[in-house]
């Protein structure tokens, strides 16, 4: 604490951190209402963010590793140090045009950086109408917040919002009523993620849709304004935007969200996204990725190519897209909220339905070779080792500790697994970490290999992957944590247990892509149970 108060006077006394660049330029921080400081401080600056157009983090965390090696906040040593070493604070390019620059400052058709609070209602609006289509079913008491924002965005000429309802029984419809939006009614059944966004887009009468989901928040005025002039400056023909999870997002939720805009390279920057010169799984998804959380597009253009597939239908339109020669942007200046803290059962079956979509986008999408006789096993012997065995390692542990110990040390926890025996019915140990739909799923599987069922595969066959999202937790900690305390190692238990989960799902889809039609039947009600309501 006291090194951050000592960072917070000098930052201070230096002048340098520029408040309102600052919040304008990340509008999580804006909707957070923390103090800036405070958050580049503790967190922002490991994240890569900028505390003003005059210094690029990133530039000189690569530019100087003695600093990066030694974990010291950039801009700390470049007022204590770098200033008089000269050592540069932005790259050369940047010199004379910083402000100017794409991937460090918002770029609007009007300079928003200078227009003050009071004067953004006299934004010249854009001569544009966007319709704004939201799929709903029991969207909550958020949904409220979401239709407000929406009605309270200016600098667009008009925005018409249509809500395509699959059978709300709470106050969804009444709301969007009471906001003036067009209501189409589906029966729950007939409900696809392609299809009910289909038929929002051919009932919506706007030059360009905006696709949002129930549970997404704008986190400004001008979050819509930003994203059409991005669209119309870049010169792309569809615009998606990163996502900034809620202050009350879970860890797990924070992980995935922070790594998938790793792997896309927006977590720092905008891309423009291509069709690459040689296609491959990698990085066609990394630019052919559009985003249902906020895409934005031409409605004539999208009516043409339309959402095609029931699940990760976006991603699919942004493949064929780019395959058709038009350019697309991912956008990581400009955010929309959304986050959930579901249970682990959620993960487990968002971890089989994501395999298998991405296995029928991409043939060259990597394919375990291992089936449900074998795997069923492995995943109840893992289970129940976790939960008899590792948690009891690990409750040994006692924060405060670095990221890179405890991670170490839950690593060390697997490593007997393979001596661990055990008969193949579900530990009756209680485990806070999941939820009962996960018990009741995994004892459902446990009924199809009974109590001495074997498998010829390794016992450890799942920790290798396991490791590997583990290590994908350790980098997000060591990004964000200076130190783990025992709050947020209860979070980091949560996050294994959803981390397992994910990855029983995924292997779970490996089994069903791998077997033939009279071997799927036999297992049919275990598809059944993993697609239902995803």
């Amino acid at each position: 604490m006291i090194k951050n108060l000592y960072q917070y006077w000098l930052i201070s006394k230096s002048g340098i951190f520029d408040r309102n660049y600052y919040l304008l330029t990340y509008p999580d921080v804006r909707a957070a209402d923390v103090n800036p400081l405070w958050h580049f401080i503790k967190i922002g600056w490991k994240e890569g963010r900028n505390p003003t157009g005059f210094f690029n983090t990133k530039f000189y965390l690569e530019n100087n590793p003695d600093v990066r090696i030694n974990g010291i906040n950039p801009l700390v040593h470049y007022i204590k140090f770098g200033l008089n070493e000269g050592r540069k604070p932005r790259p050369e390019h940047e010199e004379k045009q910083y402000d100017e620059n794409v991937e460090y400052k918002i770029v609007y058709p009007v300079d928003i950086s200078q227009t003050s609070a009071d004067d953004i209602d006299e934004l010249e609006a854009i001569d544009a109408t966007v319709s704004v289509i939201i799929p709903t079913k029991n969207a909550g008491e958020d949904f409220e917040f979401l239709l407000k924002m929406l009605k309270n965005q200016v600098g667009i000429k008009k925005i018409e919002i249509v809500i395509v309802d699959s059978g709300s029984t709470d106050n969804t419809t009444h709301l969007a009523n009471e906001f003036g939006a067009k209501i189409i009614s589906i029966p729950p059944e007939e409900f696809s993620h392609a299809d009910s966004r289909n038929l929002g887009a051919e009932n919506a009468f706007g030059d360009y849709l905006l696709f949002i989901v129930q549970d997404a928040l704008p986190p400004t005025r001008t979050w819509l304004f930003e994203l059409l002039s991005k669209l119309i400056n870049l010169g792309v023909s569809a615009v998606s935007c990163a996502e900034t999870p809620r202050q009350n997002a879970d860890l797990f939720y924070r992980v995935i969200s922070w790594n998938h805009y790793n792997f896309l390279g927006v977590n720092e920057k905008d891309r423009i996204l291509t069709m690459p010169e040689k296609a491959d799984y990698i990085n066609l998804r990394q630019n052919g990725q559009l985003s249902d959380l906020s895409c934005l597009i031409k409605r004539e253009l999208f009516l043409d190519y339309k959402y095609k597939i029931h699940y990760a239908e976006d991603l699919d339109l942004g493949i064929r897209l780019i395959s058709d020669g038009y350019n697309l942007a991912f956008l990581g200046s400009i955010r929309v909220i959304h986050s959930h803290n579901r249970p682990a059962f959620y993960f487990l079956k968002r971890g089989y339905v994501d395999n298998l979509y991405l296995s029928e986008i991409f043939t060259d999408y990597l394919i375990v070779d291992i089936t449900f006789q074998e795997l069923i096993p492995l995943i109840i012997i893992t289970y129940n080792y976790f939960t008899e065995v590792l948690l009891r390692k690990i409750e040994k542990i006692d924060p405060p500790i670095s990221p890179d110990i405890l991670i170490s040390r839950i690593s060390e926890a697997t490593e007997s697994i393979n001596q661990f025996k055990t008969e193949l019915i579900l530990t009756k140990n209680y485990n806070m970490y999941v939820d009962q739909d996960f018990i009741d799923f995994l004892n459902f599987l446990a009924n199809f290999v009974g109590p001495k069922g074997i498998s010829d595969r390794p016992l450890d066959l799942l920790i290798q992957p396991f490791m590997g999202l583990l290590i994908t937790t350790q980098e997000y900690l060591n990004n964000t944590y200076e130190i783990i305390d025992s709050d947020l190692f209860e979070e980091i238990k949560f996050c294994i247990f959803k981390e397992l989960s994910m990855l029983f799902g995924s292997y779970l889809a490996y089994c069903q892509i791998n077997h033939d039609d009279e071997e799927k039947a036999h297992y049919s009600e275990i598809h059944s149970k993993l697609t239902k309501e995803v």
